[in-house]
């Protein structure tokens, strides 16, 4: 019985391959860095929606005009318009007209803030817009939020 083969391993013979506590430290710090870079984006921007194609309504210049709302954060939307606004343009868009908004007549403001256009088509245009909601009424803002939260 004492020479059945079996060999058996500790881990003060050497054998064992285990990560130095170096190595612990610094995937720990890793993790912890990642997640504050992580909630520090997720605290500026709130809650941020991507790849969408929305309608939303807009008016330029005392003209009006539909645009297609590819990203949408309580401080930011990113449209695709058919006409290049300048930088610094300011916009009006009828939130209620984007497609399940819960709140009638609501509207915000948006300076235009980067035009980008969109490779292959000369007549779209990526335009980069900051949002200015309206201070009054403070429900504005929280069923913007309500809304994005129904979207993610």
């Amino acid at each position: 019985m004492e020479n059945i083969g079996i060999e058996t391993t500790s881990a003060s013979s050497g054998d064992i391959h285990t990560l130095s506590t170096t190595a612990v430290i610094g995937l720990l710090f890793l993790v912890l860095l990642l997640a504050a870079i992580s909630s520090r984006r997720f605290l500026k921007n709130g809650i941020a929606v991507h790849n969408l194609f929305l309608k939303i309504a807009m008016k330029r210049k005392n003209h009006q005009s539909v645009g297609f709302v590819r990203s949408l954060d309580l401080h930011k939307m990113q449209l695709v318009m058919t006409d290049a606004p300048a930088s610094g343009e300011k916009i009006d868009f009828d939130l209620s007209s984007l497609s399940g908004f819960p709140l009638a007549e609501t509207s915000a403001t948006g300076i235009v803030k980067k035009v980008k256009t969109i490779t292959g088509n000369s007549k779209s245009y990526l335009v980069t817009v900051a949002l200015q909601l309206p201070t009054a009424p403070s429900d504005v803002t929280q069923t913007l939020t309500r809304f994005l939260q129904k979207l993610t």
